[in-house]
């Protein structure tokens, strides 16, 4: 990707989206469905990536907000032993 950024003098995402409109202009309808595949991809593959580091926060926060509660439970209360059982 440097090295078509260094041909064109564009960032590659740019370039891209400069030929996606040309195909549009030119009317190039097979083109334009291919960046449309291209770049829906691209956006579904974006979202699942986001919804999964969400997914990994979500764990943290939970781990977090159960160790805090235990922490607090067993700062709280005293453990008596049961008692035991005479024969």
């Amino acid at each position: 990707m440097a090295s078509i950024q260094a041909q064109t003098g564009k960032p590659f995402a740019e370039q891209v989206a400069s030929n996606y409109a040309a195909a549009i202009e030119r009317g190039d309808w097979g083109g334009v469905r291919d960046y449309d595949r291209v770049l829906l991809g691209k956006l579904v593959a974006d979202k699942q990536q986001v919804e999964t580091v969400n997914g990994d926060e979500v764990v943290e926060a939970k781990r977090e907000a159960f160790a805090e509660a235990l922490s607090a439970l067993t700062n709280s209360q005293t453990v008596k032993p049961l008692p035991r059982k005479t024969a």
